[in-house]
């Protein structure tokens, strides 16, 4: 019996079809279902029932599913920490992060780290939140710059920065005439909101301010991203709200207002507390000093809100 059989078994036991399960596994049928034939042999008794209509599982069959489960889990995550441990000796850094951090964040770390730590190896990953929240999870990054999530007990999330909402208008809109926009005022503009799957965070503090302040919103559409968002207000669909950091994109035709009540949200800094590299605990150590010690861009009226490598 090889790993490749639990896969092939758990993929069958997944869709209870060798079609699919085939088209999953990127192996044709014949072959797929001799495989389960031999682990079946292997194990000595049957795990699925066939027929030409259906598959089941055999009560065999679900307990060698749970079984089989917890062996490959196992064995990515021994794969996982293996590359995470080579990527320590090495001084590699693999960081994830939102757009935010990119324009926040990055200008005054990077520099320092790239001076004090040379030997270090940065990789970036631009992600969404939901990618940097797996990515964690499977260890394919050592560190997220990202909004705030449920992560577990197995890491350390912390906020990092406080990033002030604000409304993103046409130059000629008749709110762009306003210093400060009253929010209540947006439920008479059609209006762009972000994408529940891409940025459910975002949309999620939004939302939240809205109902402190009952407002109810005419949604135009939503974007999937902060620069379709950008896209759709600069060609007249509608409105929106997003974090400050997109004065730095700069889209023609566009300007942005503070909102009044000064709703934010939170640019957090997560790690698996079981990474003891030192690498990431100098990368920590500097984060900390340098996002305390350096300005923000004078655009930015960002709150910064201490980190703390606790191991």
């Amino acid at each position: 019996m090889e790993l490749r059989h639990l896969r092939y078994f758990v993929a069958v036991a997944e869709e209870l079809n060798f079609t699919r399960a085939a088209d999953r596994l990127h192996t044709a049928q014949p072959s797929l279902s001799q495989q389960i034939r031999d682990l079946e042999d292997s194990v000595g008794t049957p795990l699925l029932y066939r027929s030409k209509r259906r598959v089941e599982l055999t009560r065999a069959g679900e307990a060698f599913l749970k079984e089989s489960r917890t062996i490959l889990e196992q064995v990515d995550r021994a794969v996982m920490t293996a590359r995470q441990t080579a990527r320590t000796e090495s001084g590699d850094l693999v960081i994830g992060f939102t757009p935010s951090a990119e324009i926040k964040v990055f200008p005054h770390i990077l520099p320092v780290l790239r001076a004090r730590l040379p030997e270090v190896h940065v990789i970036l990953h631009s992600m969404t939140n939901p990618d940097l929240h797996d990515a964690l999870w499977d260890r394919e990054i050592d560190i997220a710059f990202l909004r705030r999530t449920e992560l577990g007990e197995d890491f350390e999330i912390r906020p990092l920065l406080k990033e002030p909402l604000v409304a993103i208008l046409p130059e000629d809109h008749v709110l762009a005439k306003q210093t400060v926009v009253d929010i209540k005022q947006f439920g008479q503009h059609p209006f762009i909101g972000i994408s529940k799957e891409k940025a459910a965070e975002l949309r999620a503090r939004i939302q939240e301010y809205l109902d402190t302040q009952d407002v109810k919103l005419q949604t135009a559409q939503d974007a999937g991203n902060v620069l379709t968002a950008l896209n759709l207000v600069a060609i007249g669909v509608g409105i929106c709200i997003l974090p400050d950091y997109v004065h730095a994109l700069a889209v023609k035709g566009l300007t942005s207002r503070p909102i009044e009540g000064e709703p934010y949200i939170e640019l957090c800094v997560a790690w698996r507390k079981a990474n003891h590299s030192s690498v990431l605990a100098a990368f920590l150590k500097l984060l900390r000093t340098t996002m305390l010690e350096t300005p923000e861009a004078d655009h930015s009226n960002s709150n910064r809100l201490k980190v703390s490598a606790t191991k």
